[in-house]
């Protein structure tokens, strides 16, 4: 796929088929990933690959919890749109069925030595989008999530999957996207830049 393409026809799914990645795939996702660039080269990411049934059973509990301490937020953002607010609620707390879950953790707790905390998250966020990319190139849609950190979990999330390595940025959910389930492009704001 032409990289114009990936950027522009990539879009956040929310359902997905009940279809596995396959491990060399995944690893080649994950890889894109890790060629991101970073401040300082510090490739201060750490990535956890949630794909067995029974981990992804745990991590939805959580995410319930999540869901339940996003519903005020999203009640009052979306109040015209209770449809809105149902389904991400649902989607938060089933993950759209899938069958890979990504979590982004900072590799250390601590970088303050190094860098501001603005470029560790900015790094991150650097490697978030190859790997979405790279995924989308493989005909594996994505949703990336920052619910939990809305509700303050990053610090469980942490202590179960990454002990030892510092806050949760970031997740992404990939799949094989559900038939007719990807949103059409939302229209772009415009006015957003300036060539001078």
């Amino acid at each position: 796929m032409e990289f114009r393409d990936l950027v522009y026809q990539r879009r956040s799914v929310r359902k997905f088929q009940d279809k596995t990645i396959e491990k060399e795939i995944l690893k080649d996702i994950l890889d894109a990933a890790l060629w991101a660039p970073s401040s300082v080269n510090l490739q201060p990411w750490y990535f956890v690959a949630i794909t067995s049934p029974e981990e992804r059973n745990c991590f939805k509990e959580i995410m319930h919890e999540v869901s339940e301490r996003n519903r005020a937020h999203l009640e009052e953002r979306f109040s015209a749109h209770p449809e809105i607010v149902k389904s991400t609620l649902t989607f938060l707390k089933t993950l759209g069925n899938a069958p890979v879950v990504i979590l982004a953790f900072r590799d250390k707790a601590d970088y303050s030595w190094a860098t501001m905390d603005e470029s560790i998250v900015q790094s991150i966020a650097a490697s978030m989008e190859n790997l979405i990319l790279s995924a989308w190139d493989k005909g594996i849609a994505s949703c990336w999530m920052t619910a939990p950190l809305h509700a303050h979990m990053q610090q469980t999330i942490r202590d179960k999957y990454a002990p030892g390595h510092g806050d949760l940025v970031s997740m992404v959910v990939l799949g094989y996207a559900e038939e007719n389930c990807i949103p059409r492009a939302p229209k772009r704001k415009t006015e957003k830049y300036t060539i001078i």
